[in-house]
């Protein structure tokens, strides 16, 4: 299956299932909001892990990120795709705990994000075909990148990591 042919749940504004469309439609339409996860990881010394994406991701290439997101496919829960981006984008298995949901608005498309925070120092394995590379930040210093996305910019404005 190619990643636009991947399938996701359309939902309402408040995580109420409306239907299955392709991630192709998601991102082609801002009025079919569909979920994703974000993992936030903060290590010992209260730093955030960012990624910056792989330069030959379809979205956002060369931009930094949240330290692992992804979408929730079609029959998956918040969890265990926050659990499955995890493992796939850094190697990791961790305890996580949710934060909550906020939506985010894209000129191209619209998510209600689940945030998971997650305690943990290493070791990281980035995979190459996803993350260009990866690095503890102040949350202050991360919030203020100028080449972070705005999902990022959106989501750490919410959340608090205090």
């Amino acid at each position: 299956m190619q990643v636009n042919d991947e399938l996701l749940e359309v939902v309402d504004d408040t995580g109420r299932f409306l239907r299955t469309a392709t991630r192709a439609e998601c991102h082609s339409d801002p009025s079919l909001i569909h979920r994703s996860v974000c993992v936030l990881i903060l290590n010992n010394a209260h730093r955030i892990l960012l990624q910056k994406r792989s330069h030959t991701k379809d979205l956002y290439p060369g931009l930094w990120d949240l330290s692992a997101t992804g979408h929730v496919c079609a029959g998956e829960t918040w969890d265990e795709a926050a659990r499955r981006e995890l493992e796939e984008e850094l190697g990791i298995q961790a305890s996580l705990k949710f934060a909550g949901t906020v939506l985010v608005r894209e000129a191209r498309e619209t998510e209600l994000a689940a945030i998971f925070i997650c305690r943990h120092d290493g070791p990281i394995q980035p995979h190459p075909d996803e993350i260009d590379d990866c690095r503890f930040l102040p949350p202050a210093e991360a919030s203020g990148l100028p080449d972070l996305t705005k999902y990022a910019r959106t989501i750490l404005g919410w959340v608090s990591l205090s």
